[in-house]
């Protein structure tokens, strides 16, 4: 059985504060369980992490720069020029003056829980 370890003693393992430690694993990056009111982290998880099995140190300069410079697939083309005619539907102007622009910012919770679309706070606003 692997030994679990702290938050404090994956942080001097890998030489990062506690709170760094606590973002990845609230991300996901880095798996942990709860053991109690506990976080605790497996070493296998910790050397995983430190130590990912596809890093890219193992590639050659001469391949990196290969993966690099190739040119891009057909789809990867179609990708990006679908992308740059969307680019100026979403650049239009807008008749909002600095202030308003704050204020609605700060009420943006009533448009992401659907009490408000973001024209009603403007027009409020204004």
């Amino acid at each position: 059985m692997s030994d679990l370890l702290t938050v404090e003693e994956v942080a001097k393992r890998l030489r990062l504060h506690e709170i760094t430690v606590r973002r990845h694993i609230k991300s996901g990056r880095l798996p942990a369980t709860r053991v109690g009111r506990r976080v605790r982290v497996r070493e296998e998880d910790v050397e995983s992490f430190a130590f990912p099995p596809q890093s890219r140190k193992q590639l050659t300069p001469e391949q990196m720069r290969a993966k690099l410079l190739a040119p891009p697939s057909p789809e990867e083309i179609e990708r990006r020029r679908r992308w740059m005619a969307e680019i100026p539907a979403l650049q239009r102007p807008i008749d909002i003056n600095t202030a308003t622009l704050v204020r609605v910012g700060r009420r943006m919770n009533e448009v992401l829980y659907g009490e408000k679309t973001l024209e009603q706070l403007i027009d409020e606003e204004s």
